[in-house]
């Protein structure tokens, strides 16, 4: 039975759901692939037993909408903590890293797809991008290695949810298999260049650009000493994964600077 809600997103709401779950309550019109997806995903990643994520108990579909009851959590996000203890920044920062590098190691589940394959695909669905522009993509990401290891898809301070055991990893709906190196990407990605909500003041604007700043450049130090990557090998994703990213449902905004940011990484690419 449903109690009160305590989270919304952009594609889903969660609610306290009986004693000890809750139920990640989807949109109406949510594709019933994606949350499939995600219920085979976080599955695979909470029976491995490494990583620490809630046990998914089973999909419902409440007045017509998709659900997938999980285990309940009693911990605050990273953002959340970050926002009210902006000087533990590097600490969470770095514990940010070491969580994704630590999900890497898990070979990834042919059942959730591949990332290059997905890419792809959304690379060549993507607005705001001419047929030029999006050959020029592709071939960029044909260049790039195929890997077999568990990806998030999504690894970013809202999604890590901290008790006082330590971090959960939650939201798996872009779980899938691929290189940790694209992986990491996205994350730099999310983190320089999400958009900010629509009416933030100018000086909400200064110190989330300055909070942005420092994770990122801390969370991807810390992730390369970790995992021996060179920035050259993820720097080689940023464009691929910022041309899949304008197939989702971000604000026009966000689209336009990362239209832009391709464009700039194309005329990068056509003078090395």
């Amino acid at each position: 039975m449903m109690g009160k809600q305590i989270g919304t997103g952009r594609t889903a709401e969660v609610w306290e759901y009986g004693e000890g779950t809750v139920v990640k309550l989807y949109l109406e019109d949510f594709p019933a692939a994606a949350v499939e997806q995600e219920f085979k995903a976080s599955t695979y990643v909470y029976n491995q037993g490494s990583v620490r994520t809630p046990r998914p108990v089973e999909q419902i579909v409440s007045e017509g909408r998709s659900g997938i009851v999980y285990q309940q959590v009693n911990g605050r996000s990273m953002l959340s903590l970050i926002s009210g203890q902006p000087w533990r920044l590097p600490v969470y920062a770095s514990q940010l890293a070491a969580l994704h590098h630590q999900l890497h190691q898990l070979e990834g589940s042919p059942e959730t797809g591949r990332h290059k394959e997905l890419l792809e695909r959304q690379i060549v669905a993507a607005p705001m991008l001419t047929m030029e522009e999006k050959t020029a993509v592709l071939e960029h990401l044909r260049q790039l290695p195929e890997g077999n290891r568990l990806c998030h898809g999504d690894f970013h301070p809202d999604n890590v949810l901290i008790d006082a055991e330590g971090a959960w990893i939650i939201d798996w709906m872009n779980g899938i298999s691929g290189n940790p190196a694209a992986d990491a990407a996205r994350s730099v990605l999310l983190f320089s260049m999400g958009a900010m909500p629509p009416g933030s003041s100018l000086a909400a604007r200064v110190v989330t650009g300055f909070i942005r700043q420092k994770l990122t450049k801390i969370y991807i130090r810390e992730y390369l000493s970790l995992s021996g990557y060179s920035y050259a090998e993820i720097k080689a994703w940023i464009l691929p994964v910022a041309a899949a990213r304008l197939t989702e449902g971000v604000p026009a905004g966000e689209k336009e600077n990362l239209a832009k940011e391709i464009r700039r990484r194309l005329r990068a690419l056509q003078k090395s």
